[in-house]
């Protein structure tokens, strides 16, 4: 793997190291690193993995001469390798903290400043918070808060969290809005690995067994969603290899999994899981209609909730259908709008 790059520089505080593996970002990386470039807090490091780019990717990293980047480049290995890409990058992380950042994605200015503070008891080992969910021009077509519960947000006591990650199967932890402490990735041998899953949920999963988590509600990051990002088209199949690391972890615990937070027997467990997956399928043409079209992808949008309407033909989907139908003809979303005006007037 080849570096090309310069020395971090000394800086007051306690040194992040940014991870970001990408591949063919040329239309987002460089807003991507002016956003970083912006934070208030500027003792950082950042260590981009290029999966062997075929655009302007790398010409682009480099154009910016920025002595923290530390760029490196390897032949592509595509989506199954990135959580291995994080854990190289790991091994060359210098700093006492861990930050992630998709080369699509973008941070507002204060979220080091604000995540760095959250580290002051020893027994947090990850910080997060709010999440708003933007389309390929930047606009928000989403916006993703903490958990209600507390005790589950905080992973307070030791496990809680799993009662959202195990049962519900629902990573609720967004990649960009992430701090983690290097010592507690290393504790649990780096970014877990399964097969079919990128870096995220069985990490934050395997964290939630270690120690507590520190819940921001403030907007800590946003997670551009489009047509060619690499997770688009994967979602079921990520969904399925979720449930199958979580019964791994299920089945390495024989009878019952007991935590301070989080006391189940596995029986229990698989009905629950088993509830999740139905629910999941269920909804699945339903929440990704809707995702198509937040992001401007009407004609699949209408083909997606065609297939949802096959198995649920009321009176009220019939009408959401037309509206798919409008929104198309004005290419523009007012499905969701519509969506969200009657969520807050049932409130």
């Amino acid at each position: 793997m080849e570096e090309q790059g310069l020395k971090g520089i000394e800086m007051k505080g306690p040194l992040v190291s940014i991870q970001t593996p990408v591949f063919n970002q040329e239309a987002y990386i460089g807003e991507t690193i002016r956003s970083v470039l912006r934070q208030t807090y500027r003792n950082w490091e950042w260590i981009i993995i290029d999966d062997g780019s075929t655009d302007k990717t790398k010409e682009i990293i480099l154009s910016f001469r920025e002595k923290r980047i530390r760029y490196y480049r390897q032949e592509h290995a595509g989506i199954d390798d990135i959580c291995q890409m994080h854990n190289k990058a790991l091994d060359l992380a210098r700093g006492d903290f861990i930050a992630f950042i998709d080369g699509d994605d973008l941070w507002p200015e204060h979220k080091l400043e604000l995540q760095v503070k959250n580290f002051v008891n020893d027994d947090v080992v990850l910080s997060y918070g709010e999440c708003c969910l933007i389309d390929s021009k930047g606009r928000e077509i989403d916006y993703v808060k903490i958990p209600d519960n507390r005790n589950i947000a905080a992973n307070n006591p030791l496990g809680t969290a799993l009662w959202e990650f195990l049962l519900r199967v629902n990573s609720f932890i967004y990649d960009p809005t992430v701090l983690v402490r290097k010592a507690s990735l290393e504790k649990i041998g780096g970014f877990v690995v399964f097969e079919g899953l990128a870096h995220d949920f069985a990490t934050w999963f395997t964290l939630a067994t270690e120690g507590a988590f520190q819940p921001l509600p403030f907007c800590l990051g946003y997670w551009r969603k489009h047509n060619q990002s690499l997770t688009f088209h994967h979602s079921e199949y990520r969904f399925r290899k979720k449930i199958e690391f979580v019964m791994d972890f299920v089945n390495r615990h024989r009878d019952k999994i007991e935590l301070p937070g989080f006391s189940c027997g596995k029986e229990e467990i698989e009905r629950g899981i088993s509830l999740r997956f139905r629910e999941y399928l269920d909804r699945f043409h339903y929440d990704r209609a809707m995702l198509l079209a937040r992001i401007g992808m009407f004609g699949e949008a209408r083909e997606a909730f065609g297939k949802f309407l096959e198995r649920d033909r009321t009176g009220k989907n019939i009408l959401i259908n037309c509206l798919f139908h409008l929104s198309g003809f004005l290419n523009h979303d007012i499905v969701n709008p519509a969506r969200k005006l009657k969520e807050k007037l049932i409130s």
